[in-house]
């Protein structure tokens, strides 16, 4: 019979010096808000900097930012992401870096980079074109 204290996170819970710690349900929501499914329409980098804008409106007395971000972030998932990282095993992340490269590795895909990739390679100023609205349309990669 499985038992529940056996079921692991894949993301190790940091230590966290406060003495009394909940995360409140209306950070959960707030977090869960355009959640990230895993489609390929979705951008795994745009999802990541919502996040971190997220992350940074919050402080939790003796709690690091990075502690705040290892137990926030399964609440951001959902669907095929959030599969993943309940596949990715017991432990497995003890740095939000960690995390965070492992996320990328696995939903921004080589076709994704190998069209940046190109797009970059073959970006050219148009001719009636400001300097500052070329830089804009350079940065606009989807």
């Amino acid at each position: 019979m499985p038992d529940a204290n056996g079921v692991l996170s894949g993301i190790v819970r940091p230590d966290v010096a406060a003495t009394h710690f909940e995360l409140k349900p209306q950070f959960k929501q707030f977090i869960s808000q355009g959640s990230y499914a895993g489609l390929a329409n979705e951008n795994p980098v745009d999802q990541l900097s919502r996040f971190l804008e997220k992350c940074n409106t919050m402080k939790l007395t003796n709690m690091s930012s990075d502690a705040i971000k290892l137990c926030l972030f399964p609440f951001s998932l959902r669907d095929d992401a959030k599969e993943w990282l309940n596949d990715e095993g017991a432990n497995k992340y003890t740095t939000w870096d960690s995390l965070a490269k492992a996320f990328l590795l696995k939903f921004f895909s080589q076709k994704k980079t190998s069209k940046h990739r190109n797009y970059i390679s073959t970006f050219c100023h148009n001719e009636d074109e400001s300097l500052n609205n070329a830089w804009k349309r350079f940065k606009w990669i989807q």
